[in-house]
């Protein structure tokens, strides 16, 4: 894997700066949490975002930032923001460079592929950042819309990796 997308900046809906790459990220934190989602209109992905959201400062106890990659346009994916208000940056990744960086699946074909809301299954990354390099420390691939880490096995995992 190059890491070539975390250096891309992508729009910020969220508090913060108004553009913003993963590696951004990763030079101010040890861990950086990828939430992929699935879709603007996905009630499971903004369940989760919330859930995370309401335990945003265990992960900072960890040096560890969350961001929520939602594919689709600035608009969109604000409006998306507008309904969750997560303390952590929202990415607006219109060309879903960051699903394709980390082969986040698909299922029902073309379908699937057209249509990300059903299409794309959700998947949750956490990068670890030791001198400024990036290394994959844990990925979760969703079989379903419903299958996600919950925020203790995330958390978890960090703590993991952290000592």
């Amino acid at each position: 894997m190059n890491f070539d997308s975390l250096r891309t900046e992508f729009p910020n809906v969220a508090a913060g700066p108004k553009t913003v790459s993963v590696a951004d990220l990763g030079a101010e934190s040890m861990f950086v949490v990828l939430l992929l989602m699935q879709s603007p209109g996905s009630g499971t992905c903004r369940q989760q975002a919330r859930e995370i959201a309401a335990e945003y400062d265990e992960f900072q106890r960890r040096n560890a930032t969350v961001a929520a990659i939602v594919p689709g346009t600035t608009p969109k994916v604000r409006a998306w923001r507008r309904l969750v208000d997560p303390p952590f940056p929202v990415l607006a990744d219109r060309e879903a460079a960051l699903a394709e960086e980390f082969h986040q699946r698909t299922q029902y074909g073309r379908l699937g592929q057209f249509v990300s809301s059903i299409g794309r299954v959700p998947m949750t990354v956490i990068l670890g950042y030791r001198d400024g390099e990036p290394s994959v420390e844990y990925t979760h691939e969703g079989a379903t819309s419903f299958d996600r880490p919950s925020v203790h096995e995330l958390l978890t995992v960090i703590d993991d990796r952290s000592a």
